[in-house]
């Protein structure tokens, strides 16, 4: 299978959370949702997916822009706005428990154990 340079943008921005791409890797991830199921979910064509997860996140400071964000986008690329309204939802790390995590557990726990010196 041939990766196309937009593929590889968008699986590098979807690192950053400024990205839409960062919500819906989180929310694959939640439902253990491959590419062409997250396609299919959204009610696009995997291709599509690429151009999608590179649009800026839906902005989360008010129900009206977040609502117009996503409908902006769905519109855009013919998705379920209902169904990318769901995906597009910011969840807190801490809800995503180790799948979610971004540093092998043992990183997470040294950092903790680490006695304080004085």
């Amino acid at each position: 299978m041939t990766t196309f340079p937009l593929d590889r943008l968008a699986e590098r921005a979807s690192t950053e959370p400024f990205f839409l791409g960062s919500r819906l890797k989180a929310f694959a991830a939640r439902e253990r949702l491959d590419d062409p199921a997250l396609a299919a979910r959204l009610g696009c064509a995997v291709p599509v997916l690429a151009q999608v997860r590179l649009c800026r996140a839906p902005r989360l400071d008010s129900s009206a822009t977040y609502r117009e964000d996503v409908t902006a986008i769905a519109t855009k690329f013919g998705l379920s706005t209902v169904a990318l309204a769901e995906a597009a939802k910011a969840v807190p790390v801490e809800a995503l428990g180790p799948a979610g995590a971004t540093e092998p557990a043992g990183a997470v726990l040294a950092a903790r154990d680490r006695g304080t010196t004085s």
